[in-house]
């Protein structure tokens, strides 16, 4: 449950969630991320960290630079997770039918 909170207090942030839309159109750099939040890059740094340790995101270095990516499987598993509780599992299938 502790998990849980954390993961809802990281989504509760409207530039992680901007960064989240973002990235699904694939991998990223931190100017690229900060650019778009229209944010320094220190605070596109702090944002992409705080996903990035909640697993959600993967990153690579290329030489100074350091791209991001969603972590699908991360994704699967919370939906997975979340569908345990029987009230979310109801929201899910009616969101999947939409």
């Amino acid at each position: 449950m502790v998990k849980l909170t954390k993961v809802s207090k990281a989504f509760s942030d409207n530039n992680r969630l901007k960064i989240l839309k973002f990235l699904s159109d694939g991998q990223k750099n931190v100017s690229q991320v900060a650019e778009n939040l229209r944010v320094e890059e220190n605070l596109a740094s702090h944002h992409l960290r705080v996903l990035a340790d909640l697993g959600f995101l993967k990153n690579k270095k290329k030489g100074r630079q350091v791209f991001y990516r969603l972590n699908e499987r991360r994704f699967v598993s919370l939906v997975k997770s979340i569908s345990e509780y029987p009230a979310f599992r109801s929201l899910i299938e009616e969101a999947l039918k939409e």
